[in-house]
């Protein structure tokens, strides 16, 4: 849990800040109403963040902001007098804001920074430029605000780290670089990622408008043109986020629409509830962030599971509600459902490929066996999708734990032992391993909803 030192001499405003943090946040934090308490505080603790007001009964010019930064802290300035004069002094120092305290609401503004600075830690920013004296200065500031800063050298070792981290929300490239230049770099990185995936800011000392021009045409957000300030920087910086940070909750709306109707039809034509697919869901990014994908998107590849089986409402109810085994005939109509479900989510989510993507991947591939003997396709080992080889796993696991209409539910030592027997079979070996050796996790969520009497 992070922590943070407030120094503040105003008893009304720490009560306030107090109160505040308290309520809304889950930060430890301490709070000292002089330098001489501040100093006491930091030989005891670590801190991760700090505010520090500028002028103190024993400390009357900014030394509170020194302190703090002799303790790897950069703190945000909370103070009532910030005169031009002082931000210029400030300007090359380690600090992440100034915020005045002519408002009430800037208290808030205060705790909204802080919370901005724990969120950031989990936004990957991407820095391309061959100065190594450039690219130290742009993380060093971005470092201040706590982004998780990523490097390259040029457009080609960009396309590199970005392939190993797709989940880069931002990235700062200047123009002229050696090998691939910035421009270049924005032209493939959009063939892949929209402006909803990934904000582009280029940086360039060029003058001449047809420049930026070109740049946003190729598919750039914003540009900053060399020199600037710090307080611009930031500025760009954060209009930048919080425009994806906007697409993303439409995105997220829209795909919860697509996902919640789409998940009614199957229930609607299938022999699987509700909960089953929520089970699935649960499972599914239990599985993927133990696998070590990246939480976000362990949530995204879970929502998808959820429509692993959305091909079945292209099949006949006859075989669907059958009580018993299918013929051979009945199980090749049935097998196709994988095609089916393809075809629906393509179509689904046309407009989101990256997302779609997922989606296919499961629905298609969550059918295909370790040891190449599965459907559609026969595919075996890591040609088989990540996502489709976790599915099968928890699918699997569900599926046999809980009673059907063509079998009676599993006892629980039994599922487990048919799945480890399944290793390096139909299962890959290393999701079977995480998930035995995870296996309360998972009967957890088995035992979190209901579990089926009835099909």
């Amino acid at each position: 849990m992070s922590r943070i030192l407030i120094i503040e001499d105003s008893k009304m405003l720490c009560t306030i800040m107090q109160d505040l943090l308290s309520r809304f946040t889950d930060f430890d934090f301490d709070i000292a109403n002089t330098y001489t308490k501040a100093e006491e505080y930091l030989q005891k603790y670590r801190y991760d963040y700090g505010v520090a007001d500028l002028h103190l009964p024993d400390a009357e010019s900014g030394q509170a902001v020194k302190l703090m930064n002799r303790h790897d802290i950069a703190p945000i300035i909370f103070t009532s007098d910030f005169s031009d004069a002082l931000r210029d002094t400030f300007e090359n120092s380690p600090i992440v804001d100034y915020i005045l305290k002519e408002r009430y609401e800037n208290i808030v503004t205060v705790v909204e920074k802080l919370l901005q600075l724990e969120a950031n830690r989990r936004k990957k920013v991407l820095i391309v430029d061959d100065s190594m004296t450039y690219r130290y200065y742009l993380k060093n500031n971005l470092g201040l605000h706590q982004f998780n800063v990523l490097e390259a050298e040029n457009g080609s070792k960009a396309l590199e780290v970005i392939k190993n981290n797709p989940e880069i929300e931002l990235m700062i490239t200047d123009y002229h670089m050696p090998i691939m230049d910035g421009l270049e770099l924005t032209r493939k990185v959009r063939k892949k990622y929209s402006k909803k995936d990934m904000a582009i800011i280029t940086l360039t000392g060029e003058t001449k408008s047809y420049i930026t021009s070109k740049f946003l045409k190729e598919g750039a957000n914003d540009y900053i043109t060399k020199p600037f300030s710090r307080d611009e920087f930031y500025a760009r910086i954060y209009q930048n986020i919080e425009s994806l940070e906007m697409f993303n909750q439409v995105k997220e709306i829209f795909e919860y629409d697509i996902i919640n109707i789409l998940c009614e039809v199957t229930e609607y034509k299938c022999a699987e509830t509700g909960s089953h697919i929520k089970r699935i869901q649960e499972y599914t990014s239990l599985l993927a962030r133990l696998n070590g994908t990246y939480e976000k998107e362990a949530d995204v590849i879970g929502k998808m599971a959820a429509l692993h089986d959305i091909g079945k409402i292209a099949i006949p109810d006859s075989i669907l509600g059958k009580p018993g085994k299918l013929s051979s005939e009945e199980f090749d109509i049935m097998k196709t459902h994988s095609m089916h479900g393809k075809n629906i989510l393509k179509e689904a989510f046309k407009s989101d490929p990256k997302i779609g993507s997922i989606a296919v991947d499961i629905a298609y591939c969550h059918h295909e066996r370790y040891d190449g003997k599965g459907y559609p396709e026969g595919l075996s080992g890591d040609e088989i999708p990540m996502t489709a080889r976790i599915v099968s796993i928890v699918d699997c696991f569900d599926a046999l734990a809980n009673k059907r209409v063509y079998k009676d539910a599993w006892e629980i030592q039994d599922v487990l032992n048919y799945i480890k027997a399944e290793s390096g079979k139909s299962y890959d070996p290393k999701l079977v391993n995480l998930f035995l050796k995870h296996i309360d996790e998972f009967l957890a969520i088995l035992y979190k909803y209901d579990v089926e009497k009835t099909a």
